[in-house]
């Protein structure tokens, strides 16, 4: 059916606040009659004199009865969330209140709404498009940042202004070609063809970014999945009941001790996440426990990110097995827990927290680190174009620093501590046969005292192929830690301990950035009417494509345009049925 404007229909109310019993209530009221309605019961203000978008203070009654005080807002027609004439009664949240004010409103003439018909009449009278009106039960629904901005930005119409003006430039083409069939015996062409191929190239390429948005939007809204996977008695609930700092998940010794999966939700840093523990993965004989293994192989499979989870050197060799049949695409993040029960490595000289970063500047002699404070003053371009490309941990998380003093005399352009990587970037004089020898002489030196490796760059490699600068520098830092099995971005692995604490900030900073990577664009997909058009309307598409390679006469390229625009029109109810307002509107609250 045609969409039309209906500014007043029979009356209803309904409460629009929760049910249950609360400081304060709001019953909505909107139609026809809905002053004179509201006006019987209400003694205080002349509703039918009253101004729209005031407030007034009365009692409701019921004959000389004083049902409750209450504050009445009024919103005059087309000034209102449906467009008609409606009232809003803020009353006191009892039960007795809500359900008498109701029973006197039907008694004088209203009825009682049916589920989202407020907001049905506001998607008729032309308030807002389909798609507007569904995201007002997702706003209602949203319990975290990011489903709530995807909400409020569809609510804009923010969506929708794209497929509109999608649909208006095919709309234009499906004319001329109709237009070219008015005049089939004159064999015309109205419609350019390569225009017409041009048009669905851009309209593909907006619909191809909305449609591959579902599965990651509908994981926004629900909660992004994420797997603990591991060998028994890793500290997989351990690390489950950490995040969700509760008891969620029975922790023993004994190996085993989960036998299915557990999830639960919680949010960070805006972002909704379902953590799933999951049985430990390991040869067994017992029924219910390979039941539970099973489980945990599919939660794996289905979930948007993989913690690995690993507390040796032989828990480390099964995950690796496992992460063989992963997906390329898969988010794993591989996490070494247990980390407080293991001795750490020595920390390196200059490392934040060791004590040789601490008495640095008694074991370095002033005349070194007043040379190494000369040399970040007087830095050549090259080395000026690096540091901004290093600093505040752009490179892949990395901290560095400039002109970093070591005991010995010597001094690094740049330093990674956790990498143990050092860089120097050389001009001409290093191409002198003598400067060469003790360039490496002092190489292999540091690398004596320091176990520190280090990568030359010249100037002119950093100014002009800055790209391949930076590949080898990554190159350098992922060989300093290598990557078991199937390693995740940058070759990283987390350093936790599930029961103490340690590590789990940095643990939950690395989820909340690997979701976040994901919702750069707020034009996000969400629901599955939304997907199902845009996939057909896709098909209908390349239909036209291939009866442009093909030279199919208009009346069938006329065909498959009007089905593309039929589905860009079922998604913001430019084209709707009875049956689909039902099947909407009747989910709503």
């Amino acid at each position: 059916m045609e969409q039309q404007t209906i500014y007043q229909q029979e009356t209803i109310c309904a409460l629009a606040t929760a049910q249950g019993v609360g400081a304060i209530a709001m019953i909505r009221v909107s139609g026809e009659r809905t002053f004179q309605i509201v006006n019987e019961i209400f003694f205080g203000k002349n509703l039918l004199n009253a101004k729209t978008h005031t407030v007034h203070f009365g009692t409701i009654r019921e004959g000389s009865t004083v049902i409750d005080e209450v504050l009445v807002t009024i919103f005059r027609s087309p000034k209102s969330f449906t467009k008609e004439d409606s009232v809003e009664i803020s009353c006191h949240g009892s039960d007795y209140i809500i359900r008498k004010i109701l029973q006197l409103l039907v008694r004088k003439g209203a009825r009682i709404a049916r589920p989202g018909e407020f907001t049905q009449r506001a998607f008729l009278n032309g308030q807002f498009d389909l798609v507007q009106a569904e995201a007002v039960a997702d706003l209602i629904a949203a319990d975290s940042e990011v489903s709530h901005r995807t909400a409020l930005n569809q609510l804009r119409g923010g969506f929708s202004r794209q497929l509109a003006s999608l649909r208006e430039e095919l709309i234009h083409f499906a004319s001329l070609v109709e237009l070219e069939l008015d005049f089939g015996e004159e064999d015309v062409e109205f419609a350019e063809r390569d225009d017409l191929r041009q048009l669905i190239y851009a309209l593909n390429g907006v619909i191809e970014p909305l449609i591959e948005s579902f599965d990651f939007g509908n994981a926004m809204k629900e909660g992004i999945p994420v797997a603990i996977i591991g060998s028994p008695n890793v500290g997989k609930s351990t690390l489950l009941n950490a995040l969700l700092n509760e008891e969620k998940a029975i922790v023993t010794s004994i190996a085993g001790t989960t036998r299915d999966v557990i999830e639960d939700t919680l949010v960070m840093g805006g972002v909704k996440f379902r953590i799933i523990d999951t049985a430990g993965i390991r040869e067994t004989t017992d029924v219910v426990e390979s039941i539970g293994i099973d489980r945990s192989r599919k939660a794996m499979e289905k979930a948007d990110i993989v913690l690995m989870l690993f507390d040796s050197e032989e828990t480390l060799e099964e995950l690796e097995i496992l992460a063989t049949g992963l997906p390329e695409n898969k988010k794993v993040v591989w996490i070494r827990n247990k980390v407080d029960l293991t001795s750490p490595p020595a920390p390196l000289p200059g490392e934040e927290g060791s004590l040789a970063f601490k008495s640095l500047r008694s074991k370095v002699p002033d005349r070194l680190l007043e040379n190494a404070r000369s040399l970040r003053k007087n830095a050549t371009d090259a080395e000026v174009y690096l540091w901004s490309l290093l600093r505040d941990r752009q490179l892949n998380d990395l901290k560095f620093r400039r002109q970093h003093p070591l005991e010995e005399g010597f001094i690094l352009d740049f330093f990674c501590p956790a990498c143990r990587l050092g860089i120097e970037v050389d001009g001409s004089v290093h191409n002198e046969p003598e400067q060469k020898l003790y360039d490496e002489a002092r190489t292999e030196k540091i690398k004596e005292l320091y176990n520190i490796n280090i990568i030359r760059f010249t100037n002119g490699e950093v100014i002009h192929d800055t790209e391949e600068v930076l590949k080898s520098i990554l190159k350098a830092t992922q060989q300093a830690h290598p990557s078991p099995g199937r390693r995740g971005a940058g070759g990283e692995v987390l350093q936790l301990s599930a029961a103490t604490g340690q590590g789990l900030e940095n643990l939950r900073s690395h989820l909340i950035t690997m979701a976040r990577n994901h919702t750069a664009s707020d034009t996000v997909i969400t629901n599955l009417r939304h997907y199902e058009h845009l996939v057909k309307t896709r098909e209908a598409l390349t239909e036209v494509l291939n009866g442009l390679d093909t030279g199919i006469t208009g009346d069938f390229l006329a065909q498959d345009i009007r089905l593309a625009l039929h589905h860009l029109g079922e998604i913001t109810g430019s084209i709707v049925t009875e049956d689909l307002l039902a099947n909407i509107f009747g989910k709503f609250c």
